[in-house]
């Protein structure tokens, strides 16, 4: 009778391999050759199109042991692969997509990893060259009614000149794009808000959605700078409750917007570390 095995594809992140691999010892410590038949491993070098596969093949696991296989490796990150197979993987090997070895156990596992993988951890890579995102770097929310945004525009360029990326509807809302999803990630990626607080702010539904958000942020312990910006005509006992009790801005005739972008930026820089 032939022998059958169980597959399993798990398919990994290339540029946190190492820290996979540390994990792919421990798995591989606490199974024999009699139960784990075989777990190969496969890399993609090709920098468009990085990739790390490995897959165990069980022949008599004992109770238990595939669960915690699978727990391992979901730890880790990786993506179990049902809709893949081990031949789909290996008949790429005459494509040369692939570098493959087969580990023998726990200790050969750094060893086929020189051969196997061309290119460094992501963290290695970061720690000598920048890779910090562009543009998505916990911006300034500016939270404000379509009535003040000639105020809000005008703004933006100032702190631009400070080094506060900002974010802002007109800008950041693609076309196509659904807003009340764009919103709500812009209210998860900003590290801080400006509420410019008019009267047709306060009775905007959008201003009050975006409000809640940030307010839900910050009594959740997250680490986010609400400032408030109050028109000349809203009376301090307009504002919502937990507004009244932090210091804002109030606006006047006479205070520009380089003034308001003078007033916050301290603030904002040192909540910032910049």
């Amino acid at each position: 009778m032939p022998t059958t095995y169980r597959d399993f594809v798990w398919e990994c992140d290339y540029g946190e391999h190492s820290f996979v691999l540390n994990r792919l010892k421990e798995v591989l410590a606490t199974q024999n050759a009699y139960q784990l038949a075989y777990c190969f491993l496969y890399a993609n070098n090709n920098p468009y199109n990085l990739e790390f596969y490995v897959v165990f093949g069980y022949e008599t696991p004992v109770e238990g042991q595939i669960d915690e296989m699978k727990k391992a490796m979901a730890a880790c990150g990786a993506r179990y692969r049902s809709d893949l197979t081990n031949d789909d993987l290996f008949s790429e090997l005459t494509n040369s997509r692939f570098q493959h070895a087969t580990t023998a156990g726990p200790d050969s596992v750094d060893i086929v990893a020189t051969h196997l993988f061309w290119y460094k951890d992501r963290s290695k890579v970061a720690s000598a060259i920048s890779m910090k995102p562009l543009g998505k770097t916990l911006p300034v929310f500016l939270s404000h009614s379509s009535h003040n945004k000639p105020f809000v525009e005008d703004l933006i360029p100032y702190l631009n000149s400070k080094g506060l990326p900002v974010w802002y509807d007109k800008v950041n809302i693609q076309y196509g794009e659904t807003i009340v999803a764009a919103i709500q990630d812009g209210i998860v990626e900003s590290g801080a808000v400006i509420f410019f607080v008019t009267p047709e702010f306060l009775a905007s539904s959008w201003c009050k959605t975006e409000m809640e958000g940030f307010l839900n942020r910050y009594g959740s312990g997250h680490k986010v700078l609400l400032l408030c910006v109050v028109a000349n005509d809203v009376a301090h006992d307009r504002l919502p409750p937990f507004l009244q009790m932090k210091k804002y801005l109030r606006l006047s005739d006479s205070l520009t917007v380089e003034h308001v972008a003078n007033e916050l930026t301290p603030a904002l820089k040192m909540h910032f570390g910049l």
